[in-house]
């Protein structure tokens, strides 16, 4: 068996092992809210780990926080994770003066590895206020810096979201298709405008066929992202 054939009949072995795993570790959020648990610590002033009833731990990222004071905390708790939150300064909710007027918030996994080649698929149970982005982001290895660098990104915008009910949204993407040379990858939940409170659960990431990566497309270029089935 040539060298090539090989290598293409491993990876479907991969790609057919790996179907229907979710390879984001704690993409439920129900092992823990610390970064020890694969993700970001919630600063518990524009970010929170909550429990819901019937769904457990969720993900609540609040954008109508003043700007000034969103900044200002981000920095001190950078300095010191221990430190409480401040209670928030009341705001207009329809200020640009906020923190989601301006930078939004954001709340990262941490790093997963890429497969060459492999096909997948990123889903979401979300709901809020308004249009949030579920970011991918792509890392290649800088071997004169010695760190990861941006390599690739491409993001899931749910297209009927609601503000009370539980929605699925998913799209299919490939880091290594254009940019080869990715090795790994993180999702960034990530909250804007309008101001408000967004809620997200069961981040997943899967590898999935070719033929699944092929409808997905297909639905995203109709700008549809919600599954058919929702929880």
């Amino acid at each position: 068996m040539r060298t090539s054939q090989a290598a293409a009949l491993a990876l479907a072995a991969v790609r057919l092992a790996a179907a229907g795993e979710n390879l984001l570790p704690n993409g439920s959020f129900d092992a823990g809210e610390h970064a020890a648990d694969r993700w970001e610590r919630a600063d518990g002033l524009t970010s929170f780990f909550l429990s819901e009833s019937g769904r457990g731990r969720i993900v609540r990222l609040d954008t109508l926080v003043d700007r000034d004071q969103a900044l200002e905390w981000a920095k001190a708790f950078k300095a010191d994770p221990t430190l409480p939150a401040p209670a928030k300064r009341p705001i207009p909710p329809d200020s640009y003066g906020s923190i989601g007027g301006n930078e939004g918030v954001m709340l990262d996994s941490e790093l997963i590895d890429c497969t060459p080649g492999q096909d997948y698929r990123l889903s979401v149970d979300f709901k809020g206020e308004g249009k949030p982005f579920v970011w991918i982001k792509g890392f290649l290895w800088h071997p004169t810096r010695e760190t990861w660098t941006d390599g690739y990104q491409t993001r899931l915008e749910p297209d009927a979201p609601s503000r009370t009910e539980w929605r699925t949204f998913s799209i299919g993407f490939n880091p290594t298709a254009r940019s080869p040379r990715v090795r790994k990858m993180k999702v960034r939940l990530y909250a804007y405008w309008p101001n408000g409170l967004y809620h997200f659960d069961n981040v997943r990431v899967e590898a999935i066929t070719p033929e699944e990566m092929a409808r997905l497309v297909a639905r995203r270029d109709t700008g549809k992202t919600q599954d058919a089935t929702a929880p």
